[in-house]
């Protein structure tokens, strides 16, 4: 019997630890196909088909959740006898409605599928009944058994990276890796702190993995770990050995930034360039927000953190912003927006309250008036304190922000508006909207030539003679720096 493991990814450059991970453990007649939800579905099913599969088993998110759907649903009338098995967050906590709404569903396993994928496959293969925790199944229309959530408790007995038949290393990808599951914190939007704890591999087997991506060549290893520096100690010894050990690859790692002590700071300060990236999740600096979201954070400590981080200048620091949080008004957001802004990380990144299946934010939802969409990836609509209206309007900042701040293409000049306060961070790109929409910049692709001279008529409608030279001054160093083919605007041309 022969068990495909799809994993349809949200780009080409991205790679699914899950089916690796489980396509290893299962072992025997188990392979897995990676896709990426920008290719044609045709095509897609054509490839799995090829395979000839007994058993589709999915991995799914709210990203790809609605083009496994359909991909599923084909394979089903194309081949009936197919057994269709669905996993993944997505579908882990919702397993009996799923069973229940899609009719080519017959099988959703509920959690972490390494060690229950097994004996699973050989029941059906036996042409049992899959009687088992963590395994909803059909009867009928009716959805039938155990939806407990699966965990794997040992995870050094998991196996290690590209110990899956046919996994290649493929220089253009990014690879992911787990040394730990699970949360020690519960924010009430993430259904990381509910799943059994945090669960830590050993150090030395840590080390044991990263050497394989360090020998394959493998330039970019993200951790997935939910908050890498909860536990200090293993979380400095780690940063060491990825110091010292690990020749060229670079790591990413997904960190609590007030949680940081002066020791792992001036361990950070040692890194070579570029060697190491941080991701600190701010979320908002509303205490009362984040009260309510269970979510702790030191905001002083964080700051500070954040600033020797930047100050030291050899890691890219990212920060996070979530928009749609309960007591976060339009304007109690502009204060967060410019409290980390000014800050001015590396990259920062405006994202959308999502309420997911399973979290105590979807529990709670109606407390907070949070209105948000039935269909992934549920983000939030509206609530209690802001419209449908004011959250679209942040999704044009969101557009402008990722255009011009976290490419870098605007960042000097730019910044001259906001550090020199002719403009509060949050303001410049409120009023750089509004002109967008009243000049029809919005809603369509503009080169990267005119978005300079989007910037240069912003600034002469905007600024003072004084302000506009010395803008255009430093519009033209950014210019500079992109090099962008072509004749360069006038208005630069004047500057040299």
């Amino acid at each position: 019997m022969k068990t495909v493991l799809c994993a349809v990814n949200s780009s080409y450059v991205h790679t699914n630890p899950a089916v690796r991970s489980i396509a290893a453990a299962v072992g025997g007649n188990a392979v897995f196909c990676e896709f990426n939800i920008n290719q044609m579905a045709s095509d897609v099913l054509r490839a799995l088909l090829l395979q000839e599969g007994d058993v589709y088993a999915f991995s799914c998110y709210i990203w790809n959740i609605a083009y496994v759907l359909r991909l599923a649903e084909d394979i089903k009338k194309a081949e009936p006898e197919a057994v269709i098995t669905l996993g993944g967050p997505e579908v882990s906590f919702r397993a009996k409605s799923v069973i229940e709404q899609y009719w080519f569903v017959d099988y959703v396993i509920c959690g972490e599928a390494e060690e229950c994928l097994k004996p699973f496959l050989e029941g059906i293969k036996r042409n049992a009944r899959v009687d088992m925790p963590g395994i909803v199944f059909r009867e009928g229309r009716a959805a039938c058994g155990d939806d407990a959530y699966q965990v794997v408790s040992n995870l050094d007995t998991l196996p290690s990276p590209f110990a899956a038949a046919g996994d290649e290393y493929d220089e253009n990808k990014i690879y992911y890796y787990e040394s730990s599951r699970g949360c020690p914190f519960s924010c009430a939007y993430c259904l990381s702190g509910d799943c059994m704890g945090v669960r830590e591999k050993s150090l030395e087997h840590v080390f044991d993995e990263l050497q394989i991506f360090v020998k394959k060549g493998v330039k970019l290893v993200k951790f997935v770990d939910r908050t890498f520096n909860a536990n200090k100690t293993r979380a400095k010894k780690i940063v060491e050995y990825v110091i010292g050990k690990t020749e060229n690859t670079s790591f990413h790692f997904e960190v609590a930034l007030d949680l940081m002590d002066d020791e792992l700071l001036c361990l950070l300060a040692s890194a070579p360039t570029g060697k190491i990236q941080l991701e600190g999740g701010v979320q908002t600096t509303n205490k009362r927000t984040l009260d309510a979201v269970a979510r702790k954070t030191d905001l002083s400590r964080l700051k500070e953190n954040a600033k020797a981080i930047l100050k030291a200048g050899n890691i890219h620091l990212h920060l996070d912003l979530i928009a749609g949080l309960p007591y976060e008004s339009m304007e109690r957001f502009a204060l967060s927006f410019d409290e980390i802004y000014e800050l001015y990380p590396d990259a920062l990144q405006l994202g959308f309250l999502k309420v997911l299946h399973g979290t105590k934010l979807e529990q709670q939802a109606g407390g907070w008036g949070l209105i948000s969409r039935s269909y992934p990836p549920y983000e939030v609509i509206r609530t209690k304190d802001i419209s449908a209206r004011e959250l679209l309007y942040l999704k044009g900042i969101e557009e402008l922000l990722n255009r011009y701040y976290n490419t870098g293409r605007a960042k000097y000049s730019l910044q001259y508006l906001t550090q020199e306060q002719i403009f509060s961070p949050f303001e410049l790109y409120a009023k750089l909207y509004d002109f967008c929409v009243r000049n029809d910049y919005t809603g369509r692709p503009v080169s990267a030539r005119n978005q300079f001279v989007l910037l240069i008529e912003f600034a002469k409608e905007t600024l003072c003679r004084t302000e506009q030279n010395v803008f255009l001054k430093r519009l033209r160093t950014d210019y500079d720096r992109t090099k962008i083919k072509g004749i360069i605007p006038r208005e630069l041309q004047e500057t040299d």
